[in-house]
């Protein structure tokens, strides 16, 4: 996952600061939030694997949404080495 301060760096070589482009960002608190409505307790390394696993995986075409998280979610719930 990168950091924020990668996000700006990689933004400032591929755009001119005043060029307009649409930006979606999803941070651990977003993840950890989405737990607790869930009913779950995260750690932030687990929220963090959560986007790791994310923004390697996510579909192109469908991208990242409420739901995606909460498959993952799922998904973390349901393994055994919890």
């Amino acid at each position: 996952m990168p950091s924020v301060k990668q996000v700006i760096d990689r933004l400032n070589r591929l755009y001119q600061s005043d060029e307009h482009i649409a930006v979606a960002i999803w941070c651990e608190d977003d993840v950890i939030e989405k737990a607790q409505e869930m009913n779950m307790t995260i750690t932030r390394e687990e929220a963090r694997e959560i986007l790791d696993n994310v923004e390697a995986n996510h579909d192109c075409e469908l991208g990242i949404t409420w739901d995606t998280l909460d498959a993952y979610l799922d998904e973390l719930k349901s393994s055994p080495y919890r």
